[in-house]
C-alpha cells in the first residue's frame, strides 16, 4: 500500500510538471483590427505602425496600439499604393473613370493631399522611393526614376519582351516583375541600368527578395521562387510571400506562416489561430502586410489581422512544392 501511495504521488507530480512546462509554452495570438470597406491593396511602415492603400476607401493608418482610422479619402479614386521614404508619405492613386494615375504627396497628420502629379493611364506600381528621394515608378515596358519637387522624370529604363506588373526594391537593385511574357528585370538604381532579365516561363505579377531568392506571385500558376544564382525557378504552394527590404522573407500558407533563411528554407514556423487561418482559408486573396519577429499585420480581403507569433523551430525543410 505504502508503494502505490508513493506511485501516485509521483505520478501527480509529474503531472503537475507537464502542466507547468505547458503553461510556459507561448502560443500565437491574433487580433482582428478592423473590417475595412474594401479590400487592402498594400501598407507601408510608418512612424509606430503603418499606413494602408485600401482601395476605393482610400488611405488608412495602424498606430502603435492598433487603432486604425482612415487619413482621407477622395471620391472617385482609388488609392493603389503608399511608399515612405525621404521624409514624405506618397500614395499611388487611380481614378477608374477615366483611367488616370496620380502620385499625391500625403500629410497623414492633416489628412491631407499637400501635391499631385498626373502620371498617365499606364502606371501599374510605385515601387518605392530611394534614399535620393528619387521615386521610382513601374509602367508597361519601362521604369521611370521621377524627381517629386520637379515632377520630372530624371531617368527611364526600358524593358523590353513584354509588359512590367509591378516592382520591388532591395538596396541598390529594382526587382521588376514582367507579366506578359515572364521574365524579372534586374536595375542598379545608381546608374538606372538594366543588368539583366531572368527569364522564367510563367507571367510574374510581383516579386519580394531577400537573400539569394526571388519569390514571386504570377497571373495563372501560382507563387513561386527563383534562385537568383542559379536563375533556376520552381512553383510552391503558398499564399503569399512578404519581405522587408534588407530583411528577413515570410511565406504565408494554409495554417501557418514560415520564416525563411537566404536561401528560401523556413527555419522557424508559427501558426495561426483559430479565427485568423478560418479567415485567410474564406479569403480570395490573403497576404501579409508587414512582418517582424514580434508582430505581423496580414490582410484577409477587407479584415485587418494582427498576429503575435509563438516561433517553433518544427518548420519543414523547403517549402512545399506545386
Amino acid at each position: 500500500m505504502k508503494k502505490l501511495v508513493i506511485a501516485l504521488a509521483a505520478m501527480i507530480l509529474f503531472a503537475s510538471a507537464l502542466l507547468g512546462v505547458a503553461a510556459w509554452i507561448p502560443t500565437p495570438s491574433a487580433t482582428l483590427l478592423s473590417t475595412m470597406s474594401a479590400e487592402v491593396r498594400s501598407a507601408a511602415p510608418y512612424a509606430d505602425g503603418l499606413l494602408l492603400a485600401a482601395g476605393e476607401a482610400g488611405l488608412y493608418r495602424i498606430d502603435a496600439e492598433g487603432t486604425v482610422a482612415p487619413v482621407y479619402k477622395i471620391t472617385g479614386q482609388h488609392v493603389i499604393d503608399v511608399a515612405v521614404g525621404a521624409g514624405a508619405v506618397y500614395v499611388l492613386a487611380f481614378s477608374p473613370s477615366n483611367h488616370r494615375t496620380v502620385l499625391q504627396v500625403v500629410d497623414p497628420a492633416r489628412g491631407a493631399v499637400t501635391r499631385s502629379i498626373s502620371l498617365g493611364g499606364s502606371v501599374v506600381d510605385m515601387a518605392g522611393v530611394l534614399a535620393d528621394g528619387r521615386i521610382v515608378i513601374v509602367e508597361g515596358g519601362q521604369v521611370r526614376f521621377m524627381d517629386p519637387e520637379t515632377d520630372r522624370t530624371l531617368q527611364r529604363v526600358a524593358v523590353s519582351g513584354g509588359m512590367l506588373s509591378s516592382g520591388h526594391l532591395d538596396g541598390e537593385r529594382l526587382y521588376a516583375s514582367r507579366g506578359y511574357a515572364g521574365g524579372l528585370a534586374v536595375i542598379d538604381t545608381r546608374t538606372a541600368t538594366l543588368l539583366e532579365v531572368i527569364e522564367v516561363t510563367d507571367w510574374l505579377a510581383g516579386a519580394v527578395v531577400a537573400g539569394r531568392r526571388a519569390y514571386v506571385t504570377t497571373s495563372l500558376e501560382g507563387p513561386g521562387v527563383i534562385d537568383l544564382d542559379t536563375q533556376e525557378y520552381h512553383r510552391v504552394d503558398v499564399i503569399h510571400f512578404f519581405a522587408r527590404p534588407g530583411g528577413d522573407a515570410y511565406a504565408l500558407v494554409g495554417n501557418a506562416i514560415y520564416r525563411l533563411d537566404e536561401y528560401g528554407r523556413p527555419v522557424r514556423r508559427t501558426k495561426l489561430p483559430g479565427e485568423l487561418r478560418d479567415a485567410v482559408k474564406a479569403a480570395g486573396h490573403a497576404k501579409i502586410l508587414d512582418a517582424s519577429g514580434t508582430q505581423i499585420f496580414v490582410a484577409c480581403g477587407p479584415k485587418v489581422f494582427s498576429l503575435v507569433p509563438a516561433w517553433s523551430s518544427r518548420a519543414p525543410d523547403e517549402l512545399p512544392r506545386n
